[in-house]
């Protein structure tokens, strides 16, 4: 029996459209995000894919991605929030206009910021990263440092998959994730082996499901995955791509 891996980046946040680095800050969805989310459930039912495990970023944008797919859809046998899935931390840029970061650190930095697995922002001081924990801090696996890299998230994300997603699809269930660009760029890395150049040019667009067949020894194929609505994911990754990346 094969289990089924369903990934599905939240709908357009209040700083997605702001176009804010927002990382571990804590923002809601707008009314285009939910709409977006509510859609990503109907292309679910559409084809019969509804799975009954959860497993949701504890981040407000993420549950509300969660309530909205429950506005179309029944509510899955278990439901678990995770805080291994938390978007990166992206330190002192949190919360700054990508273009202010842009024009006062220059495109180099910009860039090696936003898209590079191995180097961090500029870290927060501990009283911000402590107002930042707090809307979070009773949720599982929850641990906001002062900053990260993506590489950082590909550690983080490692044990879920090892431990608790990779043994239930191996089981034949299956598992909707629901998350953030990063943190399932990070889960896409770990699923399909990527290498570094191969991260930095992957893209998550928001509320496109992205699935994942997962035989008994816990093979993920296709390799990448498949979008339920290939021609507008591909075209929506392509304008985050434009745009720098997410």
């Amino acid at each position: 029996m094969s289990g089924v891996l369903v990934l599905l980046r939240h709908g357009e946040s209040s700083a997605n459209a702001e176009e804010l680095f927002t990382g571990v800050l804590d923002v809601p969805l707008t009314e285009r995000g939910r709409a977006e989310a509510r859609r990503a459930g109907e292309q679910l039912l559409e084809v019969g894919l509804w799975p009954t495990h959860w497993v949701c970023s504890p981040m407000r944008r993420g549950r509300e991605t969660a309530d909205a797919l429950l506005e179309v859809g029944p509510e899955p046998e278990r439901f678990d929030l995770d805080g291994r899935l938390l978007e990166r931390n992206y330190g002192a840029l949190t919360g700054h206009a990508k273009a202010e970061v842009l024009a006062r650190y220059g495109e180099e930095s910009f860039r090696t910021w936003r898209r590079s697995v191995h180097v961090a922002p500029p870290a927060l001081d501990a009283a911000q990263v402590q107002a930042l924990e707090g809307p979070l801090q009773d949720y599982p696996h929850v641990r906001i440092t002062p900053t990260e890299s993506l590489h950082d998230v590909i550690v983080r994300v490692e044990p879920l998959w090892r431990d608790l997603l990779a043994p239930a699809l191996a089981a034949g269930d299956h598992i909707l994730v629901i998350a953030h660009g990063n943190s399932l760029r990070a889960l896409c890395a770990v699923l399909d082996g990527l290498d570094d150049a191969e991260v930095e040019a992957l893209n998550i667009p928001n509320a496109h499901p992205l699935v994942y067949e997962v035989d008994a020894s816990g093979v993920p194929s296709p390799r990448g995955g498949r979008y339920l609505d290939p021609d507008s994911a591909q075209e929506a990754a392509a304008i985050i791509a434009r745009a720098g990346g997410t």
